[in-house]
């Protein structure tokens, strides 16, 4: 996990990788609306020192920063540090947040942040600026199964869970991420993994993300680790145990209302496309079939997607003996709508989200890199016509907004019927009626 793809108003939130970098993006497009203008100060930038526990310089840190500006900028970049420990970050005319995180093997990562609109008090972005390292603690534990069995190849991301807030009012903090992404851990032959770069503070707690393709997944972080009860401590001692289960694998096929095969399709279990864990989706192959991993018994949501058919979803009671579910698609009702101003004037480009669909965010339209396209039109065309011709026959709650002027409305549950409904959208700072 990157940390830059932590949100803005969220200082200590754990990771949400569905919409983090899609956040990034409209907060770096917003906040780079605004070429140079007269009167700006020059582009600087910022000295930063990384010193080690001995208070000598630590050459080769890496050092990640993240900017959010006014103007043209570079936005994320990663730095590595000299010989004398030192780096210059590169900063544009006028910065609205700054983030920088500093890692060194076997050491306790920091992070600072500067972000004037919060930190009124000590949100000015100083010309130098120095980390202090210390060494990291040991932490690990070993990851088996229901039959005692150890785990080899199991995926594990280690991130800290802190009071809320405690980023802002501290400057640094301990880094949140231990072991994400390509830094996780890889269990051995014997189940075990640890890490050496985890602080040694009271008011701090590990939360860990366990992956392997024959278990049951973390759905959220910690989940595994909370249900079963493992401490703080025993991951200090290199104690802790966690239990993967085998869990149950759903499987079927998709086929339309002529019993053809429907390859390509979007398969979604739960509620939502993507956890804060992992992806919730997959895609049926060229025969049509889809598999998901190993998931817990009990009830759940299954929903298809497929492109030119009516999205389908079906309540299942995972069980053993009740895994393989099977989806025909029927073809789809038009979704027409025209968008116009207060005095009846067509707008176009008006930007059209899918907020709910049978009481969850199952059924989605927007664009984004760690959820699959489904297709679904997402905005109206130059005459402010919006139109989906494989829609559902019930209903499905939208969003509008039309960021040129301004104008937004609340949900609005609409059914696909195929005649066109007018929706009118106020703009330039008028209020919805």
């Amino acid at each position: 996990m990157r940390p830059d793809r932590l949100e803005p108003w969220g200082f200590a939130m754990l990771p949400r990788p569905w919409l983090a970098p899609a956040l990034t993006f409209v907060l770096a497009g917003a906040c780079l609306l605004d070429n140079a203008r007269a009167g700006d100060p020059a582009p600087r930038t910022m000295r930063i020192l990384v010193l080690g526990p001995d208070e000598k310089p630590m050459p080769g840190a890496k050092i990640h920063a993240a900017i959010w500006a006014r103007d043209p900028a570079k936005g994320n970049r990663d730095y590595t540090c000299d010989a004398d420990g030192r780096i210059e970050v590169e900063l544009p005319r006028q910065v609205r947040i700054l983030r920088l995180w500093v890692n060194v093997p076997a050491h306790v990562g920091l992070f600072a942040q500067w972000w004037p609109d919060q930190q009124p008090a000590d949100g000015a972005i100083p010309e130098e600026y120095t980390f202090r390292l210390t060494k990291g603690k040991r932490i690990g534990g070993t990851i088996k199964n229901e039959d005692g069995e150890p785990i080899e190849g199991a995926k594990v991301e280690v991130v800290l869970s802190h009071p809320a807030g405690a980023e802002a009012r501290n400057r640094p903090y301990p880094n949140s991420w231990l072991a994400t992404d390509a830094d996780a851990r890889i269990t051995d032959a014997s189940g075990h993994w640890s890490l050496d770069n985890a602080p040694d503070a009271a008011d701090l707690d590990f939360r860990v993300r366990l992956t392997h393709p024959d278990y049951v997944c973390d759905s959220v972080w910690g989940k595994l680790q909370t249900n079963q009860n493992v401490s703080k401590q025993s991951f200090l001692d290199g104690t802790a145990t966690i239990v993967m289960p085998r869990g149950i694998v759903l499987s079927g096929f998709v086929v339309d209302e002529d019993l053809k095969k429907v390859p390509g399709a979007v398969v979604v279990w739960g509620d939502i496309p993507a956890s804060t864990s992992r992806s919730q989706e997959t895609r049926t192959d060229e025969n049509g079939r889809y598999r998901f991993p190993p998931l817990s018994a009990g009830p759940v949501d299954v929903t298809v997607i497929a492109t030119g058919w009516a999205p389908e979803q079906q309540k299942i009671d995972l069980a053993e003996g009740h895994s393989h579910v099977h989806f025909q698609l029927k073809r789809g009702k038009t979704m027409r709508i025209r968008f116009v101003d207060r005095a009846g004037q067509p707008l176009s480009g008006v930007s059209v989200g899918i907020a709910e669909w049978h009481g969850g965010k199952a059924l989605y339209n927007y664009e984004h890199a760690i959820v699959l396209g489904t297709q679904i039109p997402n905005q109206a065309d130059e005459n402010g016509v919006f139109e989906w011709r494989w829609a559902p026959a019930d209903a499905v709650t939208y969003t509008f907004y039309h960021q040129k002027h301004q104008a937004t409305k609340a949900v609005v549950p609409l059914v696909a019927d195929n005649n066109e409904h007018e929706i009118t959208l106020p703009v330039g700072g008028e209020k919805d009626r």
